[in-house]
């Protein structure tokens, strides 16, 4: 097993599919899915630059699917040499994980010769609007293909078309075929403009046996975020520039720049070479769809490997991703948080419109803070119809995930300017909008947070959901604690927020925030909301053997597990995870043990979350093994496909962010407090070391954890 390859030779539908995420390749800017060359849109081929979205008529708006400047085919007696030949021998795909390299290695056995072909390539991380391939081809015997190498504008769309092409272009440029077009989104009409460039100018090529023929091509993607004139010319002089740089340059370089990620974002565990080699692809994945050299913008729930989930920013981004760039890139940290400031005003429009002040921000957020998520994002499996769900009108506790973050960046990093840089409003406007919600109850002299949904979505609207309530309860007080501030003024002044403080200090004195259960058969447990411990205790087995179809919904009205105590994923334990300091570990074992059993983990962001609970407690052989479940998601593609009839694959940032927080926060212990870096180690019994950067307060640190103590050493 390679500490920085993974390998598959799965040629079926559902292999094509999965590799499709396992083997993807980014660099921020945009993402390649990991399909082999020859690929259209049956398999589900991708390129998906971040920040372009596109609404087809009255179909969800999701992502751009951009033309595929990297088709290649053969043919042999006008039959495409595909994964589906029926000459096809041998193939295998890899991906290189410290470096970004996809690879592809695949043979036919056809009547005059064995042909094989052989190909690399990498969405460059020093050059951000360029992909680069190098295709092989050798035969056994002398042997004429045919070649296309068209760009593909036939591209995959969930909800599509979103694009129209404006200009095509074909030129000889110096024994190299250019090709170029340029277009339009449909909706917004933002010009884009695909151009590749390769040194093959014939549609047929004659290969002499044994004598490799390598095809090189180089491909750029503008858009109008490239703030670019004329993005045709732009794409065009892009891959001009490219060729005379050549392609074991670009490689170079790219390895550079990923030498450079690395020195600062990796993890090492000695001990346990499985760990370290899943922990290292969750993290090749983070770094692969980080926004570098772009401005205010963020990760979307499916990072840039699918339309699905529209490609929308959810609390994913805050709860699960920013930790582990807060620590190893706080640059890119407070994108996340200038992102959210650029989106407030869609948030302000939000609130607007459900009756409230403040601001609500999306659940589905995208370029402009407005709300993607559909009032009916599931469908029924037996009626074929959509069922009416409520994430976009009940998930508030968004708002306090935003505001968490921030907090989070300006206490770890000593920068208070993004607080001045729009930092307070977002806060201040959140903290109107809880202000707002919070229902006063005059019979029991206190403040209520009613018909929300936690983070557990197989229950909707609830009464006092823990996670929630004390959330909010988290952001009044900080946006009271910021109010106080001098440099405050000028955003007081902006929100109106000072004229709210009085109700906001009242609120804070008087929120009801669920308390542990003093019921024998609960005792010390948390309610997850109120006549939770009232639903139908029964198993997870008991609900699952209801199930009728494998792709139904389990929330919802009719879900089967809605009227039960089974959950989707980590909720009252989220909380206790933010707030542990507030908790004896007597409460916090009673809550892990009684709701574990209770919880699907349908999601991939409830793992981490246990395990970071089951390293508070001391129970560090559970921790391992929901690292296990959280750190393989993607590198096996065992993962959940389907949400009713709705494809929800894809990669899982979250899971991924999830598995450095349970290495780094979890089993090494890392928390700051009081401007200082604490360090309490628990790590597995097999693991020896793990070493990692951590930044704070301005300084660099590296951190080396073993069994017996740490080291803290600037870099």
């Amino acid at each position: 097993m390679s500490p920085w390859i993974i390998e598959d030779s799965g040629i079926s539908n559902e292999s094509i599919i999965q590799n499709g995420n396992r083997l993807f390749c980014g660099n921020g800017f945009m993402g390649y899915r990991g399909t082999v060359d020859e690929a259209d849109k049956t398999d589900m081929t991708g390129l998906i630059v971040n920040g372009i979205y596109d609404r087809h008529e009255d179909k969800w708006r999701e992502p751009v699917n951009f033309p595929n400047p990297l088709f290649l085919s053969l043919q042999y007696k006008n039959e495409t040499l595909s994964l589906k030949h029926n000459a096809l021998t041998a193939h295998l795909q890899s991906l290189d994980f410290q470096y970004g390299l996809y690879s592809r290695k695949t043979q036919w056995t056809l009547s005059e010769a064995q042909v094989t072909v052989e190909t690399q390539r990498f969405v460059s991380m020093s050059h951000k609007n360029l992909l680069c391939l190098k295709y092989q081809i050798t035969s056994t015997k002398d042997v004429t293909l045919g070649v296309d190498f068209s760009i593909d504008e036939k591209v995959y769309d969930a909800n599509g078309p979103h694009f129209e092409i404006d200009k095509r272009d074909v030129s000889i440029i110096k024994d190299s075929l250019c090709e170029k077009l340029s277009g339009h989104t449909l909706e917004t009409k933002s010009p884009f403009a695909v151009c590749c460039l390769t040194n093959l100018t014939e549609k047929k090529i004659s290969i002499k046996a044994g004598v490799p023929e390598t095809i090189l091509v180089y491909a750029s993607v503008i858009t109008a975020l490239d703030h670019q004139s004329d993005v045709l010319k732009s794409a065009g002089e892009q891959v001009l520039a490219a060729k005379k740089i050549g392609y074991e340059d670009l490689l170079k370089s790219h390895k550079s720049a990923w030498n450079l990620i690395w020195e600062d974002g990796d993890v090492q565990i000695e001990g346990d070479s499985e760990a370290q080699r899943n922990l290292r692809y969750s993290l090749y994945h983070l770094q692969s769809i980080a926004p570098r050299e772009r401005t205010a913008l963020s990760i979307p729930a499916r990072g840039l490997s699918a339309q699905t989930y529209k490609g929308a920013v959810f609390w994913d981004t805050e709860l699960f991703i920013f930790p582990y760039f807060l620590y190893s890139a706080p640059e890119v940290a407070r994108e996340f948080i200038e992102y959210r400031i650029k989106t407030l005003e869609g948030a302000k429009r939000k609130a607007r419109q459900y009756g409230y002040e403040g601001a609500f921000y999306a659940w589905e957020s995208q370029e402009n803070g407005d709300d993607a998520c559909s009032d009916y994002n599931v469908t029924d499996v037996f009626t074929k119809r959509p069922v009416r769900t409520y994430f976009r009108d009940k998930q508030i506790h968004i708002n306090a995930a935003i505001v968490y973050s921030i907090c989070q960046y300006v206490d770890v990093t000593g920068d208070d300017s993004i607080l001045k840089d729009g930092g307070y409003e977002v806060i201040f406007e959140c903290a109107k909008f809880y202000a707002s919600r919070c229902v006063y109850i005059p019979f029991k002299t206190r403040y209520e947070v009613h018909d929300v949904i936690g983070p557990d979505e197989y229950h909707e609207r609830v009464n006092n959901n823990a996670y929630t309530s004390r959330m909010i309860l988290f952001t009044l007080q900080k946006a009271l604690e910021f109010s106080a501030q001098a440099d405050s003024n000028s955003a007081l002044k902006k929100t109106a927020f000072k004229k709210i403080l009085p109700l906001v200090q009242d609120i804070c004195k008087k929120l009801y925030i669920p308390l542990p259960s003093n019921l024998q058969t609960v005792k010390n447990v948390v309610p997850q909301f109120d006549s939770y411990f009232d639903l139908e205790d029964c198993s997870l087995e008991t609900v699952r053997s209801r199930i009728l179809n494998p792709k139904e919904y389990w929330g919802g009205a009719n879900g089967v597990a809605a009227h039960t105590q089974i959950i989707k994923q980590a909720d009252t334990v989220v909380m206790l995870n933010h707030f542990s300091d507030e908790y004896d570990s007597q409460i916090l074992s009673a809550n892990y043990d009684y709701y574990n059993p209770r919880t699907e983990h349908g999601s991939s962001l409830s793992a981490c979350m246990y395990g970071l609970l089951a390293c508070k407690i001391g129970r560090t052989s559970d921790a391992l093994e929901f690292f296990k479940k959280t750190s393989l998601v993607d590198i096996t593609g065992n993962s959940k496909q389907w949400a009713g009839l709705v494809y929800i694959g894809g990669t899982h940032p979250a899971a991924q962010g999830g598995s450095w927080m349970m290495v780094v926060l979890g089993f090494c212990g890392l928390s700051f407090k009081n401007k200082k870096i604490h360090i309490k180690p628990q790590l597995p019994e097999n693991w020896k070391k793990v070493s990692f950067t951590a930044n704070a307060m301005g300084e660099k640190y590296k951190v080396t954890v073993t069994k017996d103590g740490y080291e803290l050493c600037k870099k």
